[in-house]
């Protein structure tokens, strides 16, 4: 009987997973995040890189952790933008129209999320505020990322070798991916909870963010295994092969 319960459970989800996975807005709404996260990449990252410089982290710490996250030809094109600009923070002078180019990825997520939720007579303005808050989130999230995993090793390595140092060496490079997870989870659950123009509980969106924590990770790491070993863009698109691969890069994790 028990068996025969959990063979129910799992063949009623599958059966509602493959409804999700077919229904119309799963055609057009990863394409349309996709297509204004990658509107708004540069203008985070240079938000990033802003904030960054006001805490004296330097480029290169920015460099290595955009390198070390995206998948190799992806991250060239943010890699050569933040190299070639000479970064100086003059993007100080723009804050206004940059934040606002920043939030069009964070709003197209809330109208995906309004759109999977039925919602359609969400406020406009509430929903650029919070596409701002969430613009916030992710910068705090992706400054963390650079803190933590990028420039923790940095930090321990200015001690002096000695037994206590050692083993928080040890311990620190045995929970940093696990905790760098972690945050990211706790990261997408939060925006899970808020980007719908309706009150969510927490509790029902833990599955989708593990979900989605999971299969980014995984997504990422076979698209980059796929990239290194088999794939080679470069005899079909030339200079736009970095482009082309960040740009499905992008629409891969939109679609999760």
């Amino acid at each position: 009987m028990k068996k025969k319960n959990i063979k129910k459970k799992i063949n009623n989800y599958l059966k509602q997973f493959w409804q999700t996975f077919n229904q119309m807005e799963m055609r057009i709404l990863p394409g349309n995040i996709a297509f204004f996260f990658v509107l708004a990449l540069i203008p985070i990252v240079s938000i990033t890189i802003y904030i960054a410089s006001s805490f004296s982290i330097s480029l290169g710490s920015v460099i290595e952790f955009v390198d070390e996250f995206l998948p190799n030809q992806a991250s060239r094109v943010i890699i050569d933008f933040v190299s070639g600009r000479g970064f100086d923070g003059s993007v100080g002078t723009f804050n206004l129209i940059v934040f606002f180019l920043a939030s069009n990825g964070t709003y197209a997520i809330i109208n995906a999320s309004n759109t999977m939720y039925r919602i359609h007579n969400s406020d406009t303005i509430n929903d650029r505020v919070k596409s701002i808050v969430l613009l916030i989130i992710l910068i705090l999230l992706i400054l963390f990322l650079i803190l933590v995993p990028v420039l923790g090793g940095t930090f321990l390595n200015l001690f002096s070798s000695n037994v206590v140092i050692s083993r928080i060496k040890v311990i620190y490079h045995l929970i940093k991916w696990p905790f760098t997870f972690f945050m990211i989870y706790v990261t997408l659950k939060l925006i899970y909870t808020i980007a719908p123009s309706k009150k969510i509980a927490s509790k029902t969106t833990t599955n989708g963010a593990l979900f989605t924590t999971i299969c980014w990770t995984l997504a990422t790491a076979i698209f980059s295994s796929y990239l290194k070993y088999f794939a080679n863009y470069n005899i079909i698109y030339g200079n736009l092969s970095s482009i082309i691969i960040l740009m499905i890069w992008v629409y891969i994790i939109s679609y999760v």
